[in-house]
């Protein structure tokens, strides 16, 4: 009979592909470790790795089996989870990851006012990142643009929002209230990377107005790209929510009349993930506060499904 011992050893010894290392870790002696792992094969009927001398690897069988086991182990820490909520003993901290940050300070602040014990931790990643984050279970929910669209993941839009396009205050267009990307087709650009997809986006708008932008500078930090372009070594496109802070030295704000310019933000969240009482009421909290922002300040908004409001 299978022990949850023998699985947290397989699984150790799978991570490692090496019985010396893995036993080093598990703090026990490799005879004792390889005894394990034979009685499992034995109760399995079947041999889980192929052994080159010390050098191990997952065989066939060994691949299948790791990802039961995987699931087993997650399972297990879920359901811990769910007893401590059940016993009032929670913990109270929501992970967020997110690709847009500069929106949520005020949202965590409304929403601290009603749930004064909660704490967050949030955490910046590009597009790519937060994908792998919320998969592997790393953040409790993420907001990225556009919404992640993956078999497991849950993604809910919340807000679009208009791209500017943004000037030095010495350009020539700068006195003007729209300009056509195609007028812009020779400029330098400041862009963000591109792991960002939604910047992709923005490239593929260029390109259908017959131009690939030349892009000079490249950073992770709208707050670096606004000081780049004031200072004038470029243009750039940045979002409607960057202009909403009250700075000094902005570059000039100007409508792209043609093509229109806007992206999807939306909240994420692992399907089969075991939500707190309080993590769930943030993600309501979440769509209602957007939901009247958007009402406020002329963002395009998006209600949460009842069919997934409640999962």
């Amino acid at each position: 009979m299978m022990e949850l011992l023998q699985l947290k050893y397989f699984q150790k010894v799978a991570k490692l592909q090496h019985m010396t290392k893995a036993a080093q870790e598990l703090h026990i002696a490799q005879s004792s470790l390889s005894r394990t792992i034979s009685r499992l094969e034995e109760d399995l009927g079947v041999p889980l790795f192929e052994r080159e001398g010390r050098q191990i690897r997952l065989n066939t069988f060994g691949q299948c089996f790791i990802k039961r086991v995987e699931r087993v182990f997650k399972e297990l820490e879920e359901g811990k989870k769910e007893i401590a909520d059940l016993q009032e003993e929670e913990n109270r901290t929501i992970v967020v990851g997110a690709t847009i940050t500069r929106m949520l300070p005020d949202l965590f602040k409304e929403f601290m006012t009603v749930y004064p014990k909660v704490k967050f931790q949030l955490f910046q990643f590009s597009t790519t990142e937060i994908q792998e984050q919320i998969k592997e279970g790393n953040i409790d929910f993420c907001f990225s643009s556009p919404p992640i669209d993956q078999s497991g993941i849950v993604s809910v839009p919340i807000v679009t929002e208009e791209f500017y396009l943004a000037l030095p205050p010495n350009h020539d267009l700068a006195n003007r209230s729209t300009v056509q990307l195609s007028e812009i087709a020779e400029e330098s650009f400041v862009s963000l990377t591109k792991d960002y997809s939604f910047q992709q986006s923005l490239y593929s708008l260029c390109e259908q107005s017959g131009f690939t932008p030349k892009i000079m500078f490249e950073s992770n930090d709208l707050e670096v790209i606004g000081k780049l372009v004031t200072d004038g070594f470029g243009i750039a496109f940045m979002p409607g929510y960057w202009w909403k802070e009250d700075r000094v030295n902005l570059p000039i704000k100007v409508h792209i009349d043609s093509p229109y310019s806007q992206r999807e933000i939306g909240l994420s969240w692992k399907e089969e993930r075991y939500f707190s009482n309080i993590a769930t009421d943030f993600r309501e909290f979440v769509v209602q506060y957007f939901s009247v922002k958007g009402k406020s300040t002329g963002l395009g908004t998006h209600l949460i499904p009842n069919q997934i409001q409640h999962t």
